[in-house]
């Protein structure tokens, strides 16, 4: 990809229509320079803007109406166009891309709030066809072959932001080289691992509690040999957050020698229970047959006493069975001379009543004559009022019908009347608020042109509060650094403490080891003396066989061996090597207190600066604690001034939205106010109509009132209901007299017919209650003693007495006859003997079933137990084996073990990173004059402690010794985060073949560098633009203009940036 023609309008500090032709410079290197501020980043910020739709900025993103141009007007439509070349075949292919950010633009209408239009983009293809907008951004990205943040490590090194990566922490370098090198699939394989072996730890968990549970259910009696190491083993692993695998086979060992000889004793206990069972079952039979046959002695002998009552009792019944004859047969008889009586009374009330009757008859017939004529004289006068009330009907309904239209007509005038009194009010109201709205839009008119340059100027603010924003930050960065340098000085003054320590536990024990090594060395003759001279053996100095006058050893150099002073000589080296190691920490310690204090500084001098650029008034010298004070006064009014700008703003869009209203406000009032005129005077005529149909109403009326009407109709109502009602009173009393006239002459007939048969049925009465008395042998004055002398209750009772005797004889002979055959000829038996020894024996038969069923509970569940433990301790082993793979591949593959933090994603982004490292230290020895060389932190090293595998360290060929990166100073670390960047872009390009990237921008960072290193620099990246790669350099230095001479200049006014080509 090499940029050919960008194009930018209204875009950033750029406002009028702006190209820059790549093609103009002569040769690859150019400089892009201007003042700060002029405009040269914003360049920057177009191609990537163009590529991806995101400035180039990664601490301060910039997107949408924060990229439109301040310096033109807002009708200008903002936009970027990129044309590049691609090769793709070894063929140059061309692209252009125009994308247009999300902006403002103003309303058509007057007045109208501006609208934001959204963001769009255009690929226009080398064949000239415009490529889909939504894929768009996917396709840009496919052609250029990286996404925006490659794309910022390999050809957009920005401003400020290039060094991170040089000192970022290996966990930060993983995630970059993760994107880059597309290496995350070593983290997921160590992320599935984790989740395997926390499934595996969830199965043995799982595992555990069900041996737990099982585990807590044996029951352990106290006849076993083995009770006491069983219940403890049970204890502890019921308690356990382990489950020990010895114990667990130590507890089933036991556990199934339990099962063994439960089921033993079960055995024994089943058969002795059997034998039991069966002689409680004979003794059992005894007891039944003697209770039976006691039974049938005792029912003989209570039968043969109820028989003996019963022949006791024999003449009483016979004379009640005599007395229930006679009551029965005299109450048969009273029932027959109830029936005469009763047909002798109904036959003299039949006389009565027809002799009355008789008496009666002439009188009803005159009253039947009376209520006729009655009758005849109520019809006629209801005839009469029927005929006057529809004549009063008719008058009045026609004077109600006329009524109701002299209300309606009433209220139509009342109507009318209201009608024009609001006609009139609406009138003057209308004419009212067109007033008060035209006085409101003058003052509306008036409020706009005050604040139509808020908006402008709380752009300005916004851009300013960034500003801030971004200082802030940076003041807040600076005091945690403060912090770490107050914190390195503690940790440097606690090296040194223990490297003084060390030194002095060195050189005691160093003089210690001398001493006796001395005196060791001095007494070898006494040693060899004690250890090798015989009698009749050689010495091994001089040969003789005889010692007369051996070495002796003195008192204190007795214990000294070779042994002793290797002792001593392994911990003088120990001590050594422990302070020197001190004394490399405390170096380090001090190095890192310097980098750290020069970094505080660098922060809050370029603070300070920053603060002096937004308040010049300050004094050039202050201290950066002062200034950021005076920056905190100064803000609260700049925050009061943001909070005013705001209200203003909107006060501003209240006030336009206002206006926008006012216009079609202002007409639809002339409209009301022509509207009410109109109302008004149709009103007037209205009621005028009204009142003249009122008049003529009133002249009709036939009643003085509409109650009056209803007074007269209400009046012929009343007198005809009178007449109703006595004309229906008339044919009642009519009616009655008729019916009671022909009920009685009727009653008369019926009871002469009736007569003559009562009289009949009296002969026939009396004929069966004389035929009775004689049947029953009873007379009259007999039956009625015995009636009165017994009730018939009495018979039924007497009977029921008879029939209880002669069941109680019945039964008696009965059961006397059963007892004697069950009987025969056997013995009255002793119960209470046959009951004792039944007792003993169920006794005996229970005891056993006790035991039998709790050795029988015992051995069901402890088999249950043993059943159910036992496969899952086998299940258990091959998941713990499986466990203990994963987890070992887990934790090394992780960085898990002391001493290997390092994962096996870092590993193979090692790979990468000394790739890139060969690359880049190819221009850091050139930039550095070979002083310095990148290193990767050493095998030993990368994985001690924490992942550092990806840490970089400084190699000093002057010194010949390694150095964190953090030491360097300001331009040796532009150099090497260069360095750095070129040989990231060298490996990406070429672990990556669709990728021909041909430019490179490089944004500030060459100020920091002396005339040697910039000029170092600069060579490298001359050699770097040999080829076919255009290399952009924005820098505001001066002394390269002198080195680079295409320059693209960028200056800046009143009118935006613009930029010029001085090719030499």
């Amino acid at each position: 990809m090499r940029p050919i023609t960008l194009t930018m309008q209204a875009f950033g500090s750029y406002g009028k229509k702006t190209t820059i032709d790549f093609t103009t410079t002569k040769q690859n290197l150019f400089l892009v320079t201007g003042d700060t501020g002029a405009g040269k980043t914003t360049i920057f910020d177009a191609i990537v803007f163009a590529l991806y739709g995101e400035a180039s900025s990664v601490s301060n993103k910039k997107d949408g109406t924060e990229l439109q141009s301040q310096y033109v007007d807002f009708e200008v439509e903002p936009f970027v166009e990129l044309s590049f070349t691609e090769s793709e075949g070894g063929e140059e292919l061309s692209y252009t891309v125009r994308r247009v950010p999300r902006h403002l633009r103003p309303a058509k209408r007057k007045g109208a709030k501006d609208q934001s239009i959204s963001e769009s983009v255009s690929l226009i293809m080398p064949d000239g066809t415009e490529y889909p907008q939504k894929e768009t951004d996917a396709r840009l990205e496919e052609i250029v072959g990286l996404t925006k943040g490659q794309f910022m490590q390999v050809a957009m090194i920005a401003q400020g932001e290039f060094m991170e990566l040089l000192r970022a922490r290996s966990d930060d370098k993983k995630i970059i080289f993760r994107k880059l090198f597309a290496t995350e699939l070593y983290q997921k394989i160590v992320d599935e691992l984790g989740n395997r072996k926390k499934g595996k730890l969830e199965e043995i968990s799982k595992i555990r509690t069900t041996c737990q549970a099982n585990a807590k259910l044996v029951n352990v009696p106290g006849f076993f040999s083995g009770a006491q190491e069983l219940s403890e083993l049970k204890n502890h692993i019921t308690s356990s957050d382990r489950l020990n695998v010895s114990e667990t086979e130590r507890f089933l060992g036991l556990l199934k020698e339990l099962c063994d000889l439960l089921l033993e004793k079960h055995e024994v206990s089943r058969k002795s229970y059997d034998a039991l069972s069966s002689e409680r079952d004979k003794k059992r039979d005894a007891l039944t047959e003697g209770q039976t046959i006691s039974v049938s002695f005792s029912q003989l002998e209570a039968a043969e006493t109820a028989l003996k009552e019963c022949e006791s009792t024999q003449a009483e019944i016979e004379a009640s069975k005599k007395l229930i004859t006679e009551i029965n047969g005299a109450y048969e008889i009273k029932a027959e001379y109830t029936r005469v009586c009763d047909q002798q009374k109904l036959i003299k009330e039949s006389e009565e009543t027809l002799t009355e009757l008789e008496t009666l008859l002439p009188k009803l017939t005159e009253a039947e004559q009376a209520a006729g004529k009655a009758e005849t004289e109520a019809n006629k006068a209801a005839s009469a009022e029927a005929e006057a009330l529809a004549k009063v009907s008719e008058k009045v309904s026609k004077s109600l019908s006329l009524f109701q239209e002299i209300s309606a007509a009433k209220d139509e005038l009342k109507s009318a009347e209201s009608e024009y009194r609001l006609s009139e009010k609406a009138q003057g109201e209308a004419k009212m608020a067109l007033d008060e709205l035209e006085q409101k839009e003058t003052e509306w008119r008036t409020t706009e042109a005050e604040l139509s340059d808020a908006p402008e100027k709380k752009a300005v603010w916004e851009s300013k509060n960034r500003e801030l924003q971004a200082l802030h930050s940076e003041y807040a960065e600076a005091e945690r650094t403060a912090k770490e340098v107050e914190t390195q000085i503690s940790k440097a003054e606690a090296a040194k403490i223990t490297y003084g320590k060390a030194r002095e536990s060195y050189n005691l024990k160093n003089e210690e080891y001398i001493s006796k090594q001395n005196c060791f060395l001095d007494a070898q003759a006494g040693f060899i003396a004690r250890e090798k001279l015989r009698p009749g053996s050689p010495c091994p100095v001089c040969g003789s066989m005889e010692h007369p006058s051996p070495c002796r050893l003195s008192e204190e150099h007795r214990d000294l061996t070779r042994e002793v002073i290797d002792a001593l000589s392994k911990e003088n080296d120990r001590l050594r090597e422990a302070m020197e190691k001190a004394s490399n920490e405390a170096a380090k310690a001090e190095s890192t207190l310097k980098e750290k204090r020069d970094i505080l500084l660098a922060a809050q001098e370029k603070l300070r600066k920053k603060i002096l650029e937004i308040l010049p008034e300050l004094p050039s010298d202050i201290s950066t604690d002062a200034a950021m004070d005076e920056l905190k006064l100064w803000e609260s009014d700049f925050t009061k001034e943001g909070r005013e700008l705001s209200l203003q703003v909107k006060t501003l869009e209240d006030t336009r939205k206002c206006l926008e209203d006012a216009a079609a406000s202002k007409s639809a009032l002339k409209e009301q106010a022509e509207t009410a005129i109109r109302r008004l005077s149709d009103s007037k005529a209205s009621v005028s109509a009204k009142k003249q149909a009122l008049d003529s109403l009133d002249s009709q009326k036939d009643f003085e009132s509409e109650d009056a009407a209803k007074g007269a109709q209400a009046e012929a109502e009343l007198k005809k209901e009178k007449a109703a009602e006595a004309e229906k009173k008339a044919a009642e009393a009519a009616k009655n007299a008729r019916a009671e006239k022909e009920g009685t002459s009727a009653r008369i007939d019926q009871l002469k017919t009736e007569l003559p048969r009562q009289q009949d049925e009296l002969a026939i009465r009396l004929e069966g209650y004389r035929k009775i008395m004689s049947e029953k042998k009873l007379s009259e004055e007999a039956w009625k003693t015995i009636a009165d002398s017994h009730s018939q209750a009495e018979a039924a009772q007497l009977q029921a007495g008879i029939d209880d005797f002669n069941r109680k004889k019945a039964a008696a002979e009965a059961q006397i006859s059963n007892a004697r055959a069950a009987i025969g000829d056997k013995k009255k038996p002793d119960l209470e003997a046959l009951q004792l020894a039944y007792s003993e024996q169920e006794e005996k038969l229970q005891a056993e079933k006790t035991a039998l069923d709790s050795l029988n509970d015992d051995l069901k569940i402890n088999r249950k137990a043993y059943d159910a433990l036992a496969p899952k301790m086998e299940e258990r082993a091959s998941i713990v084996q499986e466990y203990n793979r994963i987890d070992s591949l887990y934790n090394r593959l992780g960085g898990k073990v002391t001493g290997g933090r390092m994962d096996i994603e870092t590993f193979v982004q090692r790979y990468y990173l000394e790739r890139i490292l060969y690359a880049a230290n190819a221009r850091f020895q050139d930039m550095s004059a070979g002083q310095y060389e990148l290193r990767m932190t050493d095998d030993e090293q990368a994985g001690a402690g924490k992942n550092r595998g990806l840490d970089l360290m400084v190699y000093s060929t002057v010194t010949g010794k390694v150095r964190e990166i953090r030491t360097l100073s300001g331009g040796e670390s532009f150099m090497a985060a260069l360095s750095l960047a070129l040989g990231m872009a060298d490996q990406i390009q070429e672990s990556s073949a669709s990728i021909n990237l041909d430019v490179m921008f490089i944004d500030e960072g060459f100020g920091s560098l002396d005339d040697h290193s910039r000029d170092q620099a600069i060579k490298v990246l001359q050699q770097m633009a040999s080829g076919s790669k255009l290399i952009g350099i924005i820098s505001h230095v001066s002394e390269l203009k002198q080195e680079i001479e295409d320059q693209l200049q960028v200056s800046k006014d009143e009118t935006g940036s613009h930029i010029r080509w001085q090719i030499s």
